[in-house]
């Protein structure tokens, strides 16, 4: 009995060292093989060039920071070389792709999908939510979760605009700015697939508007009634588009503009763009991959406003139509979901027929003259379709029509708004287009030394509740009593 045990405990210890000797040999080959791949991927890393922007993310990436020798003992300098190396890999947005679609690999798709992406969603409570619209998608869907970073930080919409040309010289921008949210997502986004196709959604997470509410009275006051003052909120795409088991994680965008409009001074009209786009929702007036709108959904606006402001309006069937194919928007950048990248749409937009009897002019946000163009860039690039519209945001436009009715419109807007003014192109003797966050001139003033008669806010809900909204006010106050010169009409 003895020997037996002594003989187990021999072959134990026989097999304790095959098991060293194995995995040792095992380590030695993973050794000898892990080696020459890092050294190979360090190689890569070093020698080949780095991205120095991401069409993905629409942004230019890190560049490498000064050094200095303060910028070194506080740590600003290695981390800002940290951030270098990480954020420009070499073919960064392949890789990005490549592993976007591995991790799609491990998903389950069915027709009702529903994936939670970036910054996580917050049930609000609301029992008495509008109906989602009638969708593939809203019938049942299933809570696959997928916990993918997103962009969250989007309050600047577009980063450099376009060059400006030399007064008298055609405005034509070689440099095309980027198109990015101009508000913090705060309630999350979801993919959704429906009627078989992608479309991400930013849910709402409600706010009261009071700043906006305080601006456009105060600015009532200012004006008076020599100028008619409108309201007209753009809905998030949510608003019609979210499946009925998620609707309790937006809220009622409906209800948020009610409000507002009840707070408003009688004199300031509120336009209800809510009800109507809602009564088109079986037609492409939002973009399934991108943040706004789509321009079909801006024409039925403009229509709306129009009656409002009770000018003359053209049907959709007399503007010329233009597609650009293969578009992918923001939603791509910000949720790196690799089904919005895989599923791009055709961007179609409409130019008024008089719109070569018009002249746009450009200025700088002190509305010093950069020169004249197109409203219309038609730039024709896949990525930034949107920037059609102007080019994007950094500047003010005034667009001189071929219409003599005495009115002049101001539309402050935000992106959103970029899409409105070629359908009122017949409705307004002249039209001028200011962005709420790039106008270094006091509102008032402009209004009152350029015979303005109506003004527009227009903007997306996120905008008007949000940090955004703060910008009206000091539109109002800063740089008051400046006498405002037109260099292009001189």
């Amino acid at each position: 009995m003895e020997n037996k045990k002594k003989k187990v405990s021999k072959n134990k210890g026989l097999n304790y060292m095959k098991r060293r000797n194995v995995e040792y040999g095992f380590s030695v080959i993973s050794l000898l093989i892990m080696t020459p791949v890092f050294i190979a991927i360090s190689v890569f890393l070093v020698a080949i060039p780095r991205s120095e922007k991401s069409e993905i993310e629409k942004r230019n990436l890190a560049t490498i920071p000064e050094f200095t020798t303060e910028s070194y003992f506080s740590g600003e300098y290695t981390a800002g070389l940290t951030e270098f190396y990480d954020d420009t890999v070499p073919d960064r947005d392949d890789m990005k792709t490549v592993g976007y679609n591995f991790k799609s690999l491990f998903g389950i798709h069915t027709e009702d999908e529903v994936k939670v992406v970036g910054h996580p969603i917050n049930v609000v409570n609301k029992q008495d939510s509008k109906p989602a619209v009638k969708t593939e998608a809203s019938k049942e869907t299933t809570d696959e979760q997928t916990s993918q970073s997103g962009k969250e930080d989007k309050k600047s919409e577009s980063s450099e605009s376009s060059e400006a040309a030399k007064p008298e010289e055609s405005k034509e921008p070689d440099e095309q700015s980027e198109e990015e949210p101009e508000y913090q997502v705060e309630n999350g986004i979801i993919v959704v697939k429906q009627n078989g196709h992608y479309r991400a959604l930013e849910l709402f997470g409600g706010g009261t508007g009071n700043n906006y509410v305080k601006s456009l009275n105060q600015f009532h006051k200012d004006l008076g009634d020599k100028v008619q003052i409108y309201s007209m909120i753009a809905p998030l795409a949510s608003e019609y588009y979210t499946p009925e088991s998620y609707r309790d994680h937006t809220v009622n965008q409906k209800e948020t503009f009610d409000s507002i409009a009840e707070r408003l001074d009688d004199g300031i009209i509120s336009v209800d763009i809510d009800t109507v786009l809602g009564e088109h929702t079986d037609e492409e007036i939002y973009l399934r991959t991108d943040h706004h709108w789509s321009p079909l959904g801006a024409y039925y606006a403009a229509q709306t406003f129009a009656k409002a402001a009770g000018v003359d309006f053209y049907d959709l069937s007399t503007f010329e139509k233009n597609d650009i194919g293969g578009f992918v928007g923001t939603m791509y950048a910000f949720t790196g979901d690799a089904d919005i990248k895989n599923d791009p749409e055709t961007f179609t937009y409409y130019v008024p027929d008089n719109n070569d009897k018009c002249t746009t002019y450009y200025y700088d946000t002190g509305f010093g003259y950069s020169g004249t163009g197109n409203f219309f860039n038609g730039i024709g690039d896949a990525s930034n379709a949107y920037l059609t519209f102007m080019g994007g945001d950094e500047q003010i436009v005034k667009v001189k029509t071929n219409v003599h009715n005495g009115r002049k419109l101001v539309i402050v807007k935000d992106s959103y708004g970029n899409a409105l003014p070629g359908y009122l192109f017949k409705s307004f003797e002249e039209i001028y287009v200011v962005d709420m966050r790039y106008f270094d001139l006091n509102l008032v003033d402009f209004i009152e030394q350029n015979d303005v008669t109506d003004l527009l806010f227009a903007m997306v809900t996120y905008s008007a509740v949000g940090d955004n909204a703060d910008n009206l006010e000091n539109l109002r106050t800063q740089a008051k009593g400046k006498k405002i010169v037109d260099e292009a009409q001189e």
